[in-house]
């Protein structure tokens, strides 16, 4: 049964995007998208009623993002230019009106009489590096908008504030007069109310009360604060349901817009409420007019942290609006730009370097003092799974400040210590919160062992990060996972992800990352000297030999009732299912690398690698399609899986993966721009292939910018310039292993510098590819002693190598440099 504000909000805008009341209305993209194959196939799981999945956005979550770095609350921008502040009960959008004529032109409707420049909206990043989002708006009457938002740090206390600076222009040159129009609203791009069967509110943007400020040209939106315009509107109108109507078309018919259309005047009103459904609007007007090199400029704030009294006001308003945008540029241009790994690349692929430095920005503002978070709105919590990956990514790219506050901060304060149960398992020693508890995401302590480790062995054993927190952490963590398993030796079954399957099964991944973890642990013991290596090293051999031989059996039933496919399923209660949630087995290459050293045995090692053949057959349509499960693409899962091929040796399957992946971070629907550099959790069949594919059922859909999924990029753009190997015995680093052959013409590069290592001391390289002599030339920059290389040619086969006057061996086409080398040559034929 929907609730009353549910209904409404559903036939609001299903009405006014169809001219119910012959008025245009601003129904989001989202909500376009979802009226244009409409079903009443919900997830009746998670929602009460159809109406409730409407409200809550439940099946395009696609917007762009703008927020400060380390802190809490990120603002999200719509197809249209809309923003809204994630925590606050409303979004503003603008939009251009034409009083002589009656028009009302809403980028959210656009069309064009062929009088424009280009398409009628067109976003973009202002730079790759920058999380600045420009919007332009062209006006079939020659009349065009250019939209800048950003969000920055203001004031001694450094609070956010979202600014958004619009000019007014006509490309054209000739005069041309009409109104800008702000529009606050309650619905936004993320949806207009989350609410599940667990009661769970995440998000609700009803709008009951609203007032305008005239004396302050400020409004305020339920309890808080909502824009305040740098320069007060002429004529403002103030809407809502005074007379508490259940009629939808009443909305309609009183609002804004209805209003604009049918005399050319708002309301004038300062306030209004609507208890029945929270659909309070406004709509601010400027007039103008602009002619040749002339344009009408305003500038609007968003104070989305907390603000309250004239000294507030005050500070809001202090610093002009072009000085805000300055510094903000100036913040990121130093961190992106000059500071951590900055890779080099040659013509045909920059744009994998421009999207590195997306990726990364969207890390750093999707961290919360610390935590990073996978996402703005319903994963705007901490996990540590998504966590262990977002640090080991960040400390490996140069952030390695922001990795270790969250390892040595955060995963401490999630260390529990009470002497309770959790299910079938002991809390004390168990990592993890609500999340972890509530879902028996049995994966954590290995993802936190794993995360404290590999940290330890990049900052070095000078900065002894792993001995803080050896103790009770790391010893601890490790004893809850010997003592923590059933019957068979495994973890017991829980939902560490639900891209694994059903929650009421073991799955394989828990143990791999229980494994990886344990061997950090007592590899970090033997660094430290301390007491419990064979403890720890038993722990690890005993989870080993139970995983191994759980693998063994599956692999011997599945050949026993003629299975002619080797591949590892997601766990052992689910022999013979043949489906894309075995995509966790891929963790036995990445990020775990169990292959390295074959630690589960030579044959689980050759079922892995099938496993991942099973899968590409199977499942890849360009990228991995996880119907099992989502019923969407997964872009992180992808990015696995391309990750996994590069460590096991196949570049060019690596290479297909990654094509499509960068591709998926550019979504376009009839020209709209989706995304622009960045991916859901799930990436939607119907926006993936231009509504071509519409599933008969519904599906799963996350938050974007997804953490995880830019976590992933960025660890797969490293790895394919270098990654290391064999850190224990015999250290040696892979030089360009994922480096395509089309990807370096004849006579540029591709180069890294002062990167950081799982050795504990930066790396540098240079390849230059000479197409002519069919040669290439690597020279180390910066290496870590001791440490060996081996530089598996992609460009042909290899004819001879050397080092100075000294010839190389080639083991097929790895070539095999010695530590201390500076510089060699490779040619091939």
């Amino acid at each position: 049964m929907a609730q009353t504000h549910e209904w409404m909000f559903y036939e609001v805008m299903w009405r006014g995007w169809a001219g119910r009341e012959g008025v245009p209305y601003p129904v989001p993209w989202w909500a376009q998208a979802n009226f244009r194959h409409w079903s009443d196939d919900f997830d009746r799981g998670t929602y009460e009623s159809k109406e409730a999945a409407f409200a809550s956005n439940a099946l395009y979550r696609y917007w762009h993002m703008v927020g400060v770095k380390d802190h809490r609350q990120e603002s999200l921008i719509g197809q249209a230019g809309e923003i809204e502040p994630v925590y606050d009960k409303y979004c503003l959008s603008f939009f251009l009106y034409d009083p002589v004529a009656g028009q009302l032109h809403l980028p959210q409707l656009p069309h064009t009489d062929g009088r424009n420049s280009g398409p009628p909206v067109e976003q973009r990043m202002e730079a790759p590096h920058l999380p600045v989002v420009l919007t332009t708006f062209r006006a079939p009457n020659g009349v065009e908008f250019v939209q800048r938002t950003f969000a920055t740090a203001l004031g001694a206390r450094q609070r956010d504030v979202t600014v958004t600076r619009l000019t007014v222009g006509t490309p054209t040159g000739e005069q041309r007069e009409g109104w800008l129009c702000a529009a606050v609203l309650p619905a936004g791009p993320s949806g207009f109310q989350r609410h599940d069967r667990n009661g769970r509110q995440i998000t609700d943007r009803r709008l009951t009360h609203l007032r305008y400020v005239p004396q302050e040209a400020r409004v305020e939106t339920n309890s808080g604060w909502g824009p305040l315009f740098d320069t007060a509107p002429a004529e403002f109108g103030v809407y809502g349901n005074p007379d508490f109507s259940l009629d939808p078309d009443a909305y309609l018919r009183r609002s804004p817009f209805h209003d604009l259309a049918g005399g050319g005047k708002l309301n004038g009103a300062p306030e209004a409420q609507d208890q029945v459904a929270g659909l309070c609007s406004a709509v601010f007007a400027w007039p103008f007019r602009v002619a040749q090199d002339e344009v009408f400029a305003l500038d609007v704030r968003l104070p989305v942290d907390l603000y309250d009294g004239p000294d507030d006001l005050e500070e809001l308003r202090s610093v002009p609006a072009a000085d805000l945008e300055a510094a903000n540029r100036a913040f990121w241009d130093a961190k992106l730009l000059h500071q951590g790994v900055q890779p080099q690349l040659p013509s045909p692929v920059t744009h994998l370097t421009d999207m590195f430095r997306q990726s990364r920005s969207q890390l750093l503002v999707l961290s919360d003092h610390g935590e990073i978070h996978p996402g703005p709105t319903v994963y705007d919590s901490f996990w540590i799974r998504d966590s262990s990956v977002e640090a080991t990514a960040c400390s490996l790219v140069g952030d390695g400040a922001l990795a270790g506050r969250q390892l040595g901060t955060h995963y401490p304060l999630k260390f529990n210590r009470g002497g309770g149960r959790i299910g079938p398992c002991a809390e004390y020693g168990f990592f993890g919160g609500p999340h972890e508890k509530d879902d028996r995401e049995w994966d954590s302590n290995g993802q936190a062992l794993w995360a404290i480790g590999r940290y330890d062995r990049t900052q070095g054993q000078a900065a002894a990060f792993g001995a803080k927190l050896y103790t009770p952490y790391v010893v601890d963590g490790a004893r809850w996972l010997r003592d923590n398993r059933d019957g068979y030796g495994l973890l017991h079954s829980g939902w560490s992800a639900e891209h694994l399957g059903e929650r009421d099964k073991p799955h394989y991944w828990d143990d791999l990352w229980g494994l990886a973890g344990l061997y950090e642990a007592a590899r970090l013991a033997e660094r430290l000297g301390a007491p419990e290596v064979p403890e720890l090293w038993g722990a690890f051999d005993d989870l080993k030999a139970a995983t191994a031989a759980s693998i063994r059996w599956v692999l011997a039933e599945q050949a026993r009732r003629g299975e002619w496919e080797t591949y590892i399923p997601t766990g052992p209660g689910d022999v013979g299912r043949r489906d894309s949630t075995m995509i966790g087995a891929a963790a036995y290459f990445h990020p775990l690398r169990l292959h390295m050293g074959s630690k589960l045995g030579d044959d689980i090692d050759r079922a892995a690698r099938y496993t991942l053949d099973t899968m590409y057959g199977r499942f890849v349509t360009g990228g991995f399609r996880h119907e099992a499960a989502w019923n969407a693409y997964g872009p992180y899962l992808t990015m696995q899986l391309a990750h996994a091929y590069l460590l096991a040796g196949d570049a060019e399957k690596m290479d297909r993966l990654l094509g499509w992946t960068v591709a998926a971070a550019f979504p376009r629907t009839q020209e709209r721009a989706v995304a622009l550099g960045a991916w859901n959790e799930q990436h939607a069949f119907p926006i993936a292939s231009d509504y071509a594919e519409v599933p008969g059922r519904h599906w799963y859909m996350g938050d974007i910018p997804h953490g995880w999924a830019a976590a992933e990029y960025l660890l797969l753009l490293r790895d394919i310039l270098f990654f290391e190997a064999d850190e224990d015995r015999d250290p040696h680093l892979y030089l360009a292993p994922g480096v395509r052959p089309h990807w370096v013409p004849d006579g540029e590069s591709v180069a890294v510098d002062e990167a950081p290592t799982l050795f504990g001391a930066p790396f540098g390289y240079r390849l230059t590819h000479n197409a002519t002599d069919h040669t290439v030339t690597v020279e180390i920059t910066r290496a870590p002693s001791q440490v060996r290389f081996v530089y598996p040619c992609r460009f042909g086969t290899v004819l001879q190598a050397w080092a100075g006057r000294q010839p190389l061996e080639a083991i097929g086409n790895d070539v095999q440099v010695p530590a201390g080398t500076r510089q060699f040559m490779v040619e091939y034929g």
